[in-house]
């Protein structure tokens, strides 16, 4: 009750409500249940943790940045990170466990250089597209074609023929139709076989050998260094013009 005889209550009791108000700590022990806090000076906020003591913010619920969250120490956390939109990461990364990367709709694009380690294993297809190659030691794998070595021994395999750096070539069909493969050494020679018939060939000449028989076929055969003094019992060999075949003498 304000007593009426002392004229200068009123002033003291109102520098007394001052006094609090300078040495008190307003945010101290303080909650917001309704309302908020808008801090609009350009120092933000500072939370500083003590030695010893718990985090400088915590925060139990949402949180929400609509601005630029700009870090300049460290993210330390064990639960889960998930993001929807786009990351840029510039500096190193490195990441230890396992890393799995899922989806359908998104595509995998590297555009630096790639460095592998560890083992490699590839559970579907390997894909190299036009412009791309695969590098093991002196084979190089391109689309539709298989290089081994280097000049002047290199072999090439592409569209089915293997073609060696002296021209020769072996493919199929050279003689014998599609079921035979052949060596084609340069030139008009060729060397082909099939499951019935092996063929020797050249320009104006061809040996031929089946289970059945040998032919051959030549304006001119020419037999060098047959020994001479055939014995008595010796059979002489006849020649059919009509079917070319050889036969001795009974």
């Amino acid at each position: 009750m304000r007593d009426l005889s002392d004229p200068y209550e009123a002033d003291r009791r109102q520098a007394a409500d001052v006094r609090r108000q300078k040495a008190s700590t307003m945010l101290q022990n303080s909650s917001i249940t309704q309302g908020g806090l808008r801090v609009a000076s350009p120092n933000g906020i500072l939370a500083q943790s003590v030695a010893g003591g718990g985090p400088a913010v915590r925060v139990t619920g949402l949180r929400i940045v609509d601005g630029v969250l700009r870090i300049t120490g460290t993210i330390d956390g064990d639960g889960v990170f998930e993001w929807s939109g786009s990351i840029d990461q510039e500096g190193a990364t490195n990441l230890r466990g396992p890393v799995a990367i899922t989806g359908q709709s998104g595509t995998l694009t590297v555009d630096a250089e790639t460095l592998l380690r560890g083992v490699t294993k590839m559970l579907a297809d390997l894909r190299v597209e036009s412009g791309g190659r695969i590098t093991a030691g002196n084979v190089i794998v391109e689309p539709d074609k298989i290089t081994v070595g280097t000049a002047p021994t290199a072999a090439t395999l592409q569209n089915g023929e293997l073609a060696l750096s002296n021209g020769a070539r072996v493919a199929v069909g050279l003689t014998g139709g599609t079921s035979s493969i052949g060596l084609l050494p340069g030139g008009s020679a060729d060397i082909s076989a099939n499951t019935l018939t092996a063929w020797l060939r050249a320009t104006g000449a061809t040996v031929s050998v089946t289970t059945a028989q040998a032919r051959i076929a030549a304006p001119t055969i020419i037999l060098d260094s047959l020994p001479t003094g055939a014995p008595s019992g010796a059979k002489a060999v006849l020649v059919d013009p009509a079917s070319g075949k050889l036969y001795r003498t009974a």
